[in-house]
């Protein structure tokens, strides 16, 4: 057993300089080629393999399509700087997500984010167990903890639009009921069997997209309607939500392991931001240009139309299962892995002395469980999807790509394209730090508002 558990050695095998092999000696499958391969992970990949890329678009888009955020965006920055924001990420996470899929693509034996990290850091460091180590563990905390902390948020969400469509109930019992649906919905195993989940989740954003252009049709310009010029915090907290709103990387490296054909990777990649750029545009032209700073960051508590509002918050409560659901697995794949806990199969193999299902099935009932403790003890989310935003989205959205892409890539890249890279991460540094910063004071001011344990409502509050 004597073996270093925080070693990436031991739970993603050796990174070194063979992982550099010819194309060529990785499609024969030298041994150069199976060098840094991660065993456990390459013994499931056949079985993983079973999505297509509209599947693939479908996930992803459930768990991206946050335009209904997009005009508080604006009254926050104020119009011109929000355009400008939403291009930038966009653009910026369109070029990422595909600098993510070539990457993949040069390196088809790298089948999850922190074993890219791995390979990244070892290249950085010239082979370095500490670099190897520091990269590992830097992605898989950005992953995991990160996909982990954005469902606690999507899980007080969830507990928020209970409470709109049910009044009667406190918040705390809300969050507990949610609890009790995220329990069952974290039992997904992986990706191509939340499907079902997904469409739902994305039946439900499509309908909320036509009920909110009616109703800003039906409710129509506010009388006086008075436009933000915005300020530097909010220019930094509204990019700080951006980068939450288009932080669907954290799931490429594995979405593109499940695919039948990894090569149409990319494919879903254009449908999912010809989608977002769409809506996002539309809704936040129309919710801004109809209510200006009035608007809010869930644009349906603009509206007047009880029967409408009402539909809206059943739809959002769908959409944000379907987000708990996909933010649940990726956090809790990578807990598997590092664990060597089968993603699939229920009575083989065994794993710690149990039937894989069981150890799998208790694991998560465990995480989700502490997902609850950790959404009653934060009673305002907003600074904690701040904080996820400015540091996992940020890091695997906007950040590690370009690096990851130089790294592999850097003999064939022009001048251009490396000025390009080092002004991207530049930026997204810069962003991660003030958007942090921001978000921390926020959460801490939450904290000594409603000290441990002290909840916003008492039990005795359920009728």
């Amino acid at each position: 057993m004597g073996r270093d558990f925080m070693d990436p050695e031991h739970l993603e095998p050796h990174i070194d300089a063979d992982y550099d092999a010819e194309e060529t000696s990785i499609k024969d499958g030298s041994a150069e080629a199976t060098e840094g391969v991660n065993t456990f992970l390459q013994e499931q990949e056949e079985k993983l393999r079973r999505s297509t890329p509209w599947k693939t678009y479908i996930m992803i888009t459930a768990m991206t399509l946050n335009y209904f955020m997009v005009p508080g965006f604006f009254a926050g920055m104020g119009w011109v700087l929000a355009v400008v924001v939403l291009v930038w990420g966009w653009t910026h996470s369109l070029v990422t997500g595909l600098m993510l899929d070539k990457v993949s693509e040069r390196k088809p034996q790298i089948l999850s984010y922190p074993d890219l990290g791995a390979y990244v850091g070892a290249k950085l460091f010239k082979g370095s167990k500490h670099g190897r180590r520091a990269g590992f563990w830097t992605i898989w905390v950005a992953q995991a903890i990160g996909n982990f902390l954005i469902s606690v948020a999507n899980l007080g969400f969830c507990a928020q639009f209970f409470q709109a469509i049910f009044p009667q109930p406190c918040y705390t019992w809300w969050i507990v009921i949610s609890y009790g649906f995220t329990v069952v919905l974290s039992q997904v195993p992986t990706f191509h069997e939340s499907y079902g989940v997904n469409l739902i989740s994305m039946f439900a954003m499509t309908v909320l997209f036509v009920l909110i252009v009616v109703n800003i049709a039906i409710t129509g310009r506010l009388e006086e309607v008075s436009y933000n010029i915005g300020n530097v915090t909010t220019v930094f907290n509204g990019i700080a939500g951006i980068c939450f709103a288009f932080g669907g990387h954290a799931i490429f490296p594995e979405a593109r392991r499940e695919m039948k054909e990894p090569e149409k990777f990319k494919q879903s990649i254009y449908w999912t931001y010809a989608t977002l750029g769409f809506t996002m545009i539309v809704v936040g032209f129309l919710g801004y240009g109809m209510f200006g700073t009035e608007a809010e960051l869930n644009i349906f508590d603009n509206f007047t139309w009880n029967v409408s509002v009402t539909i809206g918050n059943v739809l959002m409560l769908l959409a944000f299962f379907g987000a708990l659901v996909i933010g649940n697995i990726i956090s809790m794949m990578a807990i598997q892995t590092i664990l060597k806990i089968p993603l699939l199969g229920w009575r083989k193999p065994i794993s710690y002395g149990m039937p894989a299902g069981v150890t799998r099935t208790l694991l998560r009932v465990t995480l989700v469980t502490l997902q609850l403790f950790l959404a009653l003890l934060i009673p305002f989310i907003g600074d904690l999807v701040g904080l996820t935003g400015a540091f996992s989205s940020t890091i695997l959205t906007f950040l590690f790509p370009c690096i990851a892409y130089w790294v592999v890539f850097n003999k064939e890249m022009s001048i251009y394209m490396k000025l390009t890279c080092a002004f991207l991460i530049v930026l997204s540094v810069l962003i991660c730090v003030v958007g942090a910063y921001g978000a921390l004071v926020g959460l801490i001011a939450s904290a000594t508002a409603f000290p441990p344990f002290q909840l916003p409502c008492s039990y005795l509050d359920l009728p």
